[in-house]
C-alpha cells in the first residue's frame, strides 16, 4: 500500500535532470556552524564533463548582481569546447535562512522544468508559499552550491504515517547545470539522511515522462503505481521497528506525539524551543525513555509543526499551549523537561505549582529572560518571522519573569559547554538561582537535543529523575 501524499502535495512532484555518467572524486569536510547546528555537513564533490554549449543563456539571470555574475561565470565554463571542465560543487544541510537562495533557485527554473518538479503550474506566489511551507525543523533538506550559487536542492518533508516516520522526496537542478550527475549526487546524499533519521519509507510522486527519475527508483526496495499521468513511487528504507513507534494525536489543534512504555513507571513531558517543534523530541527522545520504561509526550506549540498558529503570538500564549495539554494528560507528568525557550516555559508553569516535582531545563533561558545583548545572536540564528517576533519580545522585556523562590520543584539545569546562544556562564548562574550544580555536555552546542549528543543529555535528564 502506497503512502498517502502529504498535505501541500507539493514535495514529491520531482524534476531530475541529468543523470549522464560523470566521474567523481567526493570526499566529506567536517563544518561547524556558528551556533553548532545538528547535522550540518559539508561534502565536496569535483565533476569531470564533457562541456556543451547551452545557447544564449538568457535563464542564467540572477539577482542580486553578485549571484548574476556567479551564473555568467559558470555558463562562460560550461560553453567550452575541446577539453574537460572541471566544476566543484559542495553539498550541505540548508536551514531556514536559506529560503531566499530556495526561492531564488526555483524561480529561475525553466517553466517545463518548474512543471515536471510540481506536477503543475504554479504563481510565484505559490512558490513562494512552498518555499515558506518547509519546515526544517523536520524535513531534510540538502543544497549544492556552486560559489555562491544554490544550483540544486532536494526537499524530504517528513510526516508521521501510522506509527511511524515516513516522507516525501522532491529533487530540482538549474536548468543549465542538468546533465552533470547533481541530481543523482542530491539523491544519494537524502536516502542516507533519511535512513540516518530512521525515515521508513519516502513516496516519491514524478510524471511518467520523466525517465531519469523512474531509473533512480530502480533497484531500491520500492513499489510503484501510475495514477494517470503521473507516478507514484515507495522506496523502503526500513522495515517498521515498534521501538520507534509513537501516537499522533491532535489536541484543540495542538500536535502531540505520544510514547508508550510497557510497563510504564512514569511520564515525561517534553517542551521545545522557539525554533522547533515536537518532532525534535519524537525523533530520539521519545522512543528511548519509553525503552526505559518512562512514557512521553512532546508537544508542538501553535504555529510550530503541526499545530495552528495564531495571530500576534506571545510567550503568554505558549505557557497557555503548554497548559492545555498538561490538563489533558491523564495525570500529572512526574517529569517536565524543557529546551532553550522551552525551558523557560517550564519555569512558568513550575512557578507557583506544587503538584509538579521535577524538570530539566536543556539550554534553558534563564529566569530574568534574555538580556539585550543577545538579541543580534536570537535574530541571526532563526530563520523565520516568528521567531525574531519572540525574541525581541523577550529582549524587550516583554515576557513575564520567574521567581525560583516560588518554584518548589527539584530542577536540573543542563547546559552545552560551545553553545554561543545560552553560553556556560548562564546556564552556571540559573543553576545557582535553582541552588544547583549545572551538569554540562561537553562540545555540545545550542541544537544539543537534536545532535549526535542527544543520548548524553537523555541519560542525564534519566539520571535526575530516578535520583532519590
Amino acid at each position: 500500500m502506497l503512502l498517502p501524499p502529504i498535505a501541500t502535495g507539493l514535495a514529491g512532484k520531482v524534476s531530475l535532470s541529468g543523470q549522464a555518467a560523470c566521474q567523481t572524486n567526493a570526499h566529506y569536510i567536517h563544518s561547524r556552524s556558528r551556533l553548532c547546528m545538528p547535522h550540518v555537513f559539508v561534502r565536496q564533490a569535483t565533476l569531470a564533463w564533457r562541456p556543451m554549449t547551452l545557447g544564449d543563456g538568457s535563464h542564467c539571470q540572477r539577482q542580486p548582481s553578485g549571484l548574476h555574475l556567479a551564473a555568467e561565470g559558470l555558463h562562460s565554463h560550461c560553453a567550452l569546447h575541446n577539453k574537460e571542465d572541471i566544476m566543484t560543487l559542495t553539498f550541505s544541510r540548508l536551514q531556514a535562512t536559506a529560503r531566499p537562495s530556495i526561492l531564488e533557485h526555483l524561480s529561475v527554473l525553466s517553466p517545463d522544468d518548474r512543471f515536471t518538479r510540481f506536477g503543475l503550474e504554479l504563481s510565484p506566489a505559490a512558490v513562494a508559499a512552498y518555499v515558506d511551507s518547509i519546515n526544517f525543523n523536520r524535513d531534510i533538506v540538502i543544497g549544492a552550491h556552486y560559489r555562491a550559487l544554490l544550483i540544486g536542492v532536494v526537499h524530504i518533508a517528513v510526516f508521521q504515517h501510522e506509527a511511524y516516520p515516513c516522507g516525501e522526496l522532491g529533487i530540482s537542478v538549474d536548468s543549465f547545470c542538468q546533465g552533470k550527475g547533481i541530481g543523482r549526487l542530491l539523491f544519494d546524499q537524502a536516502l542516507q539522511h533519511a535512513r540516518r533519521r530512521k525515515v521508513n519509507r519516502l513516496r516519491i510522486q514524478y510524471l511518467r515522462r520523466n525517465g531519469r527519475m523512474a531509473s533512480l527508483c530502480r533497484g531500491l526496495s520500492t513499489h510503484f503505481a501510475q495514477e494517470g499521468e503521473e507516478t507514484a513511487c515507495q522506496i523502503t528504507l526500513a522495515e517498521d521497528d515498534v521501538a520507534n513507534a509513537c501516537r499522533y494525536e491532535m489536541l484543540d489543534g495542538i500536535e502531540v506525539f505520544h510514547a508508550d512504555a510497557a510497563p510504564a513507571h512514569g511520564h515525561v513531558l517534553f517542551i521545545h524551543g522557539v525554533a522547533g517543534d515536537g518532532w525534535q523530541w519524537r525523533e530520539n527522545m521519545l522512543p528511548w525513555f519509553a525503552a526505559h520504561g518512562l512514557s512521553g509526550s512532546a508537544l508542538s506549540l501553535r504555529g510550530h509543526g503541526g499545530s495552528a498558529a495564531r495571530q500576534n503570538q506571545t510567550l503568554r500564549d505558549y505557557e497557555q499551549d503548554v497548559q492545555q495539554v498538561l490538563d489533558g494528560l491523564p495525570g500529572k507528568p512526574d517529569l517536565i523537561v524543557g529546551h532553550s525557550m522551552g525551558g523557560f516555559l517550564t519555569q512558568r508553569v513550575l512557578e507557583g505549582n506544587t503538584d509538579l516535582h521535577r524538570a530539566s531545563l536543556i539550554c534553558s533561558v534563564p529566569p530574568w529572560g534574555l538580556l539585550p545583548g543577545t538579541l543580534d545572536k536570537v535574530v541571526e540564528f532563526m530563520g523565520d518571522p516568528l521567531g525574531k517576533a519572540i525574541a525581541i519580545q523577550a529582549a524587550e522585556g516583554k515576557p513575564a519573569y520567574v521567581n525560583p523562590d516560588n518554584v518548589s520543584a527539584r530542577v536540573q539545569v543542563i547546559g552545552g559547554s560551545r553553545d554561543k546562544l545560552i553560553p556556560p556562564e548562564v546556564v552556571a548562574a540559573t543553576a545557582r538561582s535553582y541552588d544547583t550544580t549545572p551538569v554540562m555536555i561537553e562540545d555540545a552546542g545550542h541544537a544539543v537535543i537534536s545532535s549526535s549528543k542527544w543520548q548524553s543529555v537523555a541519560e542525564q535528564v534519566l539520571h535526575h529523575l530516578l535520583a532519590s
